[in-house]
């Protein structure tokens, strides 16, 4: 695993998530891929334990991680029998299986199977193509790779459950978070709300520092059904960074994932 450098920008953005009582988000901090979604699937009110491990303590866990260089390698597998499950957002779930979750009754106990939502099945997926040779993974990795953050950071099962009003405000509130320097250094972004950005008035040039490609969204988004892939970069003529605008990942095609991947791959190949 990768040595985690954390760095004097991320310091930044970690005290102004904490100024500002502000979700930051899970993964490897010094990644190349930055992916952003609606927001966290957590039933505050049947889940508050599930919510306080995974969005109420993220400032405060990323605050000890910095304080002692916290190595992924250093984080528990949260699936070994030996172990105590501690939550960290530098790897959360360690050791998840790469399968969706699956959950029973037996004998009155709610089991499960140790996979994952379809949303991190898919964020594997990517992860799968551009870093082991598009190779399904046995876990879910992608962690490792890639460092995940929400536009929204008002919480529930469903997103329409979350008042309108909630989501703007939060949304609006986020946007400082995003036009920093450290979430604007990613090489690839990957923005996968749908259309929050044209209901949220999101203007992602202005706050990533991106020109939409007319030419290639078209190209990249033909013959997809319902589905979209908004292509941005930095600098038509010289891009150094990616952005990708597209559907949100929870309930999408493969082929859209594959595109996703694609595209990602590409742009590796060429200027990572």
């Amino acid at each position: 695993m990768n040595k985690i450098n954390y760095t004097s920008q991320f310091k930044e953005v970690l005290n102004l998530c904490k100024q500002n009582k502000l979700f930051l988000g899970l993964g490897n901090p010094n990644a190349k891929i930055l992916i952003i979604g609606k927001e966290a699937a957590i039933d505050k009110e049947k889940n508050p334990r599930h919510y306080e491990m995974e969005v109420e303590n993220n400032v405060k866990d990323w605050e000890h991680n910095f304080d002692n260089s916290k190595q992924l390698d250093e984080v528990l597998s949260w699936f070994a029998e030996t172990s105590e499950q501690k939550y960290n957002p530098l790897y959360p779930y360690k050791g998840q299986k790469h399968t969706l979750l699956r959950k029973k009754k037996v004998d009155g106990n709610e089991i499960n199977n140790g996979g994952t939502s379809k949303t991190w099945y898919n964020y594997q997926k990517i992860a799968d193509k551009l870093f082991n040779n598009n190779v399904k993974s046995s876990i879910i990795n992608f962690q490792e790779h890639m460092f995940i953050s929400e536009l929204n950071q008002e919480s529930a099962k469903y997103s329409h459950l979350i008042a309108k009003e909630k989501r703007e405000q939060s949304i609006a509130k986020r946007k400082q978070l995003f036009e920093t320097n450290y979430f604007r250094e990613f090489p690839i972004t990957i923005v996968a709300v749908g259309h929050y950005v044209r209901d949220f008035n999101v203007n992602l040039e202005e706050l990533f520092g991106v020109v939409y490609s007319h030419e290639l969204s078209a190209v990249n988004s033909k013959g997809l059904k319902n589905e979209f892939i908004n292509i941005h970069f930095d600098s038509i003529e010289k891009p150094a960074r990616l952005l990708i605008h597209t559907n949100q990942l929870s309930m999408v095609s493969n082929e859209l994932v594959n595109k996703i991947g694609e595209v990602c791959s590409i742009f590796i190949k060429e200027k990572i």
